[in-house]
Order: C-alpha cells, then sequence, then structure tokens
C-alpha cells in the first residue's frame, strides 16, 4: 500500500509537469487538453495525499494496539504524522487552489501569471510531500515490522 501511495504522487508529480508544458504550449483553440490533464492531475494528487493521511492514521492506530500502548511507538507514530499531515495538507491546498485559478484564468478573473506562480508552487509542495512521506512510509515500515511481524507469523502456521 505504501508503494502504491508514493507511486500516485509520484504520478501526480508527473501529471503537473505535463499540465504545466501543456498549458505553456496551448492556443486558444487546443486548451481542453491542458483542462482535461489538469482535472486528472488534480484528481489523483487529492486521492494520493488524501489516502496517504488514511494511511498513517490506520497503520498508527494498529502499531498502537499492537504494541500494547508502547510509548516509545505511540511517539514515533506521532512523529509520523506530525511531519506528513502538514507536507500533506500543504500539497492538497496549493493543487486546489491552483486548479480554482485555472477556472478563473478561463473566464479572465484571474491573471495568468498567478496561476503560474500557483502551479509551479503546487509541483514544489508535491516533491516536498513526497520526500517526507517517502522518509516517513519507510520508518513507518520498520516500526510495523517490529510490531506486526509475530501477527503475520501465527496467521501463516494457522491451519485453514
Amino acid at each position: 500500500m505504501a508503494a502504491f501511495l508514493l507511486m500516485t504522487t509520484l504520478l501526480t508529480i508527473a501529471g503537473l509537469i505535463a499540465t504545466m508544458i501543456a498549458g505553456f504550449l496551448a492556443n486558444p483553440l487546443h486548451v481542453s487538453q491542458h483542462i482535461f490533464l489538469a482535472m486528472a492531475t488534480t484528481f489523483v494528487g487529492l486521492f494520493s495525499q488524501s489516502m496517504t493521511m488514511f494511511f498513517f492514521i490506520g497503520t498508527g492506530k494498529e502499531i498502537k494496539e499492537k504494541s500494547n500502548q508502547d510509548t516509545a511507538a505511540v511517539q514515533q507514530t506521532k512523529a509520523f504524522k506530525s511531519r506528513v499531515f502538514p507536507a500533506a495538507m500543504w500539497a492538497l491546498t496549493a493543487i486546489m487552489i491552483t486548479f480554482i485559478m485555472g477556472g478563473g484564468v478561463r473566464l479572465g478573473k484571474t491573471p495568468r501569471w498567478l496561476h503560474d506562480v500557483m502551479a509551479f508552487t503546487t509541483l514544489v509542495m508535491f516533491a516536498r510531500a513526497y520526500w517526507i512521506e517517502l522518509r516517513a512510509m519507510d520508518e513507518n515500515a520498520r516500526l510495523m515490522e517490529r510490531y506486526l511481524k509475530d501477527e503475520d507469523g501465527a496467521r501463516a502456521s494457522r491451519p485453514q
């Protein structure tokens, strides 16, 4: 699951780059490609970051239960969330604002330069979130191995 979530964040980064290129190259007759890419990228980006937060909520709860409320384990899961959640929320906020501003540009209510700045900011926010999430998921995997390893072995040895 962690690998899938990281892949969706990378897919969002690639989508942002493709959308930005399509936006810069689009003439008024071909702007629909930019809009379609923006919609798809926004959808995947919202999914990736919201599901990443749910991933840390779920694994944190599981580790908390399986570690018998071990203070060190609970503190580590809280540390993961305190690093990942702000980065994910900033990325979510940036992509939503950028998408909404794109509609404003199309209607002539928002300056294009502002939309361009927000698009670049969104790209930076997603790259930052990816880096933070990658490290946190690696540490989280080690913590899960420590506390959930025995359960997996017990499941495998049970007759079915």
